[in-house]
């Protein structure tokens, strides 16, 4: 379980754990609870990039077997890996990427729900 500790702004830095993020860089903030239709959609994406791996290391016959086993393992790998709270900063990169939403923070707890909450409120705090 998370805790206050984990998360801290230092100068100019925002810190998780042992992620560091730099405050002028970063542009908002949220809490986000994820949906079932967006775990579903990342449980089957997950699933055919593993399967897709699989038709480009051995495009002929063996792949045809090896594929739906790869879809099936990618699957699961999602399955396991799914949370249900997230902390996204909307970050800014230095090259022409531009702003997106980075995961800082995942978890399955009601509690680090309202811990995400609060350090959204701080966090925007700081960069304003």
């Amino acid at each position: 379980m998370l805790n206050n500790q984990d998360f801290g702004i230092q100068g100019n830095r925002f810190y998780f754990k042992s992620d560091d993020y730099k405050l002028d860089r970063i542009r908002s903030a949220r809490a986000r609870e994820n949906s079932y239709q967006s775990q579903l959609v990342r449980v089957l994406v997950i699933g055919a990039l593993f399967s897709s791996i699989v038709w480009v290391i051995c495009p002929g016959g063996f792949a045809t077997i090896l594929a739906p086993v790869a879809m099936l393992v990618g699957v699961i790998f999602a399955l396991f890996t799914a949370k249900r709270y997230e902390f996204q900063v909307k970050f800014a990169h230095i090259d022409e990427t531009g702003e997106q939403w980075v995961s800082v923070a995942k978890s399955n707890k009601q509690a680090d729900m309202a811990l995400f909450e609060q350090q959204v409120d701080l966090l925007k705090a700081s960069i304003s």
